[in-house]
């Protein structure tokens, strides 16, 4: 390592040290502004304030309107819905422009006790580590690199408010977004051992739909079909194509029956599914499909719908080439990250699918994640700014040799 190049990291880490505890009050005050995926009102809210934290950091934003995909749903809570989509450019070399993706939804809807809590080291609070601990990676990170006087970087920071409920709505717009970035950052929360992301499995929303022939469960048993038992066996023989990691089905919102005395004609299923590998993705794609049965004149009727929403984020020549960056840019501070698996999909990769690799998990260090007792530890926030700015510049560097 040159000369220069230690005095530029420690002119970069001396500065995320000093603008750290300024991003840990507003850490609080975004986690405080709650933005649960169903509450459009707390997203546009969200939105404004990290759009104005970008300008002050001398960004052109603009608020991107999405088309609906149809209210799709990932949970019984609601619909995907989203509030659009924040755009901030800084720079003007397109030719080695660094994307930077985050989201601004949670999962949480009710999030039951104080939104921000300390408690030895860690803090508790609703999407604290995912992903609005990710949001400060990012804003520390480039305050920290304005302030070093650092202007020949080119960047774009993208905010969603629909990736917890799989990105319906955004996922095409983002795509197009992404295209022509030479490399793009997703600060999703990172692994439990502090790695970063270099591989998600694919995922693709189910829906299950029997039909039967509805009848008096008493009198006229005989004369009914069942489409809640259609379903069930449906949903049994779902769950043993399973083979996590590699293959995993969760068909989690039932529906069907309208009385205990009627036999139900209707019945339905929605869930998820995720496959490690294109060929992993494949079989049991397959699989579920073949889960069909009979037709419209034939009863009990099943039939399966899949789409794919988020396609596998494999771990490509360019991605290990991020990789090694960024650990060259980790042992600078001292520290050794590891890259891996996770079962998890992101933004990520919707990105990487558009022919931009990218390097996921670069956001703070924390757990529980989608659970009321969500953390993060507090000392990452500058570890991961740190980590991630030196990561861009190196990134940068190499493009222009």
């Amino acid at each position: 390592m040159t000369d220069a190049l230690r005095d530029r990291d420690r002119l970069v880490t001396d500065a995320v040290k000093s603008l750290e505890p300024a991003a840990r009050a507003q850490w609080r005050e975004l986690v405080t502004l709650e933005s649960p995926s169903s509450d459009t009102g707390g997203l546009i809210r969200v939105l404004s304030w990290v759009e104005g934290a970008l300008i002050e950091l001398g960004a052109t934003v603009e608020r991107v309107a999405v088309p609906s995909a149809g209210g799709r749903t990932s949970s019984a809570g609601g619909a995907a819905r989203g509030a659009g989509i924040a755009v901030a450019r800084c720079g003007a070399d397109d030719a080695r422009r660094l994307l930077v993706c985050t989201h601004l939804d949670t999962v949480h809807s009710s999030w039951r006790g104080p939104t921000w809590s300390e408690q030895g080291g860690q803090v508790v609070g609703p999407g604290v580590a995912d992903m609005k601990g990710g949001v400060l990676v990012v804003l520390l990170a480039l305050r920290a690199l304005r302030q070093v006087g650092v202007e020949d970087l080119s960047w774009t920071v993208v905010a969603t408010t629909d990736e917890e409920t799989g990105s319906w709505d955004s996922r095409d717009e983002l795509a197009r977004l992404a295209r022509g970035h030479v490399a793009a950052f997703i600060p999703e929360p990172a692994m439990a051992d502090g790695s970063i992301v270099a591989q998600r499995p694919g995922s693709a929303r189910v829906v299950i739909e029997a039909t039967g022939r509805a009848a008096h469960a008493g009198r006229d048993a005989a004369q009914g079909i069942s489409a809640v038992t259609a379903l069930c066996e449906a949903l049994v023989a779902a769950a043993k194509l399973a083979d996590p990691p590699r293959r995993i089905v969760n068909m989690s919102i039932l529906r069907g029956g309208e009385a205990t005395n009627i036999i139900p004609d209707r019945a339905g299923a929605t869930g998820n599914i995720r496959w490690q590998s294109e060929a992993d993705g494949q079989a049991l794609m397959d699989g579920v499909r073949s889960l069909s049965r009979g037709s419209a004149d034939e009863l009990p009727h099943v039939t399966v719908e899949i789409e794919v929403n988020r396609p596998v984020k494999e771990r490509t020549e360019a991605v290990e080439a991020l990789v090694r960056t960024m650990q060259h840019a980790a042992s600078a501070l001292g520290l050794r990250i590891g890259a891996g698996f996770t079962g998890g999909v992101s933004d990520g990769n919707i990105i990487q699918a558009a022919g931009v690799p990218t390097l996921d998990g670069m956001g703070v260090r924390g757990g529980n994640l989608h659970r009321s007792d969500e953390f993060a530890e507090l000392d990452s926030l500058g570890e991961r700014a740190a980590l991630l700015a030196l990561t861009m510049l190196r990134v940068r560097d190499s493009i222009r040799s």
